[in-house]
């Protein structure tokens, strides 16, 4: 611990000789640049130096001198802009210049000043030029050039937050184009593009205007009703058929598309019932649009389970030659000290595998209740599937090596697959947790499949 700790102190000493050997070299070259008269370079030279060191006194003392003309310099500079008149932003720009110079070279530990009669003269010409960027933000606002607003107002709230209503015409300026966007959209029919100008509104100021009133118009006019009908399937599958209706909707609800909605579950059982049209009737497109018209619906989806394994795998166990490494004690016989050599014996062990898998397959049709038209028609395929496979052996698991080419396998990835079979789990998934990751994976595949075709429809 000793030691460590004298380690760390020796290598902190080396980095703070580092540090104030490079400062001192900074502060070398900012002598050698005052001397020819560079006082601005050679500022930057002690200021660099004074950074790296706090301590270096010579370094502080030429920054004292030579940041105190280069501010100077800057000064002036605001002080002929002030003169000329008519460039108050210029000497705004200049003032500030000269101001975060002075601070940069505070924080490094040095003091520079600038005199109060130019805070004064800042303070005049800061205000008039207020003026000039309100006047010129009014006139823009007034030619409706709201981009070139926005920048102007946000200039004066950059410059003196709280400016009379700066920050509001500023506000206004990014929001006036976007919900006069929305109100376009809107009127040609551009639903969700119009929600989407809207919904930028809101995150900026939710009561702005209307923008909730036609946002939920909008929505109103661009909703697409989709029912899901009954997917048909063998006797013997009905019961899976039911599975997948009831994933598809829940899939379908979960979709992110504010546009989307699913007809209400109850109410389609009931309508369905009311119109006595079975599980198997319920099966050809003409059916699916009177269904879906008494629903309420633009489209329905519908489809038939095409087919369905249950892969319940055995557990296939295989004998394996290996090796269990043993110490044997050895006496030197010139010396009389023991020592241990290693051996191998021949052993056997076991390994087990077992695979469970399920493989679904359907198609499905989202049809059209306007025309009847088949909008979406796909055949999806999903399988999902679990293996275990583990190493048993009675004797010192520690111990155990394979065998490899007649002879005990030393290799390092040879016995860490070993020690990974011997503690791999031995469980695994049922047939019945496989089902329903692929029912999940399926629907998950129907809703974004069918999501999309509602984008193109609903631009």
């Amino acid at each position: 611990m000793r030691r460590t700790g004298s380690i760390f102190a020796i290598l902190c000493a080396v980095a703070l000789l580092g540090a104030c050997s490079g400062s001192k070299a900074f502060s070398k070259k900012g002598e050698k640049l005052d001397a020819a008269g560079m006082y601005a370079e050679a500022a930057d030279m002690y200021l660099q130096a004074a950074q790296r060191n706090a301590k270096n006194v010579d370094a502080k003392i030429g920054l004292k001198k030579t940041g105190q003309m280069l501010l100077n310099d800057k000064l002036s500079a605001f002080f002929k802009y002030v003169a000329m008149g008519d460039q108050r932003g210029e000497a705004v720009a200049a003032y500030l210049d000269a101001k975060a110079y002075a601070e940069r070279v505070g924080r490094a530990g040095v003091v520079i000043e600038i005199p109060d009669h130019y805070k004064a003269d800042f303070e005049k010409v800061k205000g008039e030029h207020l003026i000039d960027l309100y006047s010129e933000g009014q006139a823009l606002f007034d030619k409706e050039d709201f981009a070139a607003a926005e920048k102007v107002f946000g200039r004066i709230a950059k410059l003196e937050p709280g400016y009379k209503d700066a920050s509001s015409l500023q506000d206004v300026a990014y929001l006036e184009p976007l919900y006069r966007t929305g109100r376009s959209e809107l009127e040609s029919g551009n639903y969700r593009k119009a929600y989407a100008a809207f919904t930028k509104v809101m995150d900026k100021n939710s009561a702005y205007k209307d923008t909730n009133t036609l946002r939920q118009e909008t929505l109103t006019k661009g909703q697409f009703n989709v029912a899901v009908l009954p997917f048909t399937s063998s006797d013997k599958q009905s019961a899976l058929a039911s599975k997948v209706k009831a994933h598809a909707m829940t899939a379908l609800i979960e979709v992110k598309d504010p546009f989307l909605k699913v007809v209400d579950r109850e109410n389609l059982e009931r309508i369905l019932e009311e119109q006595r049209l079975s599980l198997s009737g319920v099966v050809d497109e003409q059916t699916a649009v009177r269904a879906g018209n008494l629903m309420g619906a633009q489209a329905v989806l519908m489809g038939d389970v095409v087919s369905y394994q249950e892969l319940p795998g055995q557990l296939r166990r295989s004998t394996k030659e290996g090796y269990e490494s043993y110490r044997v004690e050895q006496l030197n016989k010139e010396t009389g000290e023991k020592y241990y050599v290693t051996r191998y014996k021949p052993v056997t062990y076991n390994e087990y595998y077992q695979e469970n898998k399920v493989l679904l397959s359907l198609n499905f049709r989202l049809v059209s209740l306007e025309t009847g038209e088949v909008l979406l028609s796909k055949v999806v395929e999903k399988q999902a599937q679990d293996h275990a496979y583990y190493a048993s052996y009675d004797g010192n698991k520690e111990a155990l090596l394979p065998k490899w080419n007649g002879n005990v396998d030393l290799r390092d990835n040879a016995r860490r697959e070993m020690r990974s079979l011997l503690n791999a789990s031995r469980s695994l998934k049922p047939v019945t947790t496989l089902l329903s990751e692929v029912l999940l994976t399926t629907s998950s595949s129907m809703a974004g499949a069918i999501q999309q075709e509602i984008s193109t429809k609903l631009p």
